[in-house]
Order: structure tokens, then C-alpha cells, then sequence
């Protein structure tokens, strides 16, 4: 059970660096971006009200592509809620789209 636990531990911090260098990068503004939020907020309507339209996915758990529109969207996304406001062109590369 000791080794376990230490097992738990040693995978919590080796996860915790990566999540915390996401969270503290500041929200994008303009263009493709992801939005990362809980399952059960009602992320569409968080993106609307920022001045952004989602693009899809819709029933993704905890994320979705967004256009953002409004030049303050990122910290007025933030404000209401999710997680984290990233470069969705960055995904989209990672996930071999181009253009």
C-alpha cells in the first residue's frame, strides 16, 4: 500500500508541471482557439457571451473550437469560467491540419 501511494504522489507531480505551465499562459484574443472548461458548464453560451462563436466540437467533455471575435475575448472568457483559453491553430497543427 506504501508503494502505492508513493507511486501516486511521484505521477501527481510529474503531471502537475505541465498543467500548471497551461494554466498560466495567458488567454488568446483573437482567432481559432480552444476553450477548456468543466463538462457541466454551459460552454456555449460562456463563448457567446465573450463576443465568440463556437465551431465544434459540441459534446467534446471539457473542450471546444472557438472563433473569437471580440479583440478582449480571452480575458473575458476567462472571467466567466473556463479553465483555459488557448491557440487553437497550435492544436490543429499538433493534430496535423494546415492553412
Amino acid at each position: 500500500m506504501e508503494n502505492l501511494s508513493i507511486s501516486l504522489v511521484a505521477l501527481a507531480l510529474c503531471l502537475s508541471g505541465p498543467v500548471l505551465a497551461l494554466a498560466s499562459l495567458p488567454p488568446v484574443n483573437h482567432g481559432l482557439v480552444l476553450v477548456v472548461s468543466p463538462p457541466w458548464t454551459e460552454r456555449e453560451a460562456q463563448i457567446l457571451a465573450a463576443g465568440g462563436r463556437g465551431i465544434g466540437p459540441r459534446i467534446a467533455a471539457m473542450g471546444t473550437l472557438a472563433q473569437a471575435d471580440a479583440p478582449d475575448f480571452g480575458p473575458r472568457l476567462r472571467a466567466v469560467g473556463p479553465f483555459l483559453v488557448l491557440d487553437g491553430r497550435a492544436l490543429a497543427a499538433l493534430c496535423g491540419v494546415t492553412g
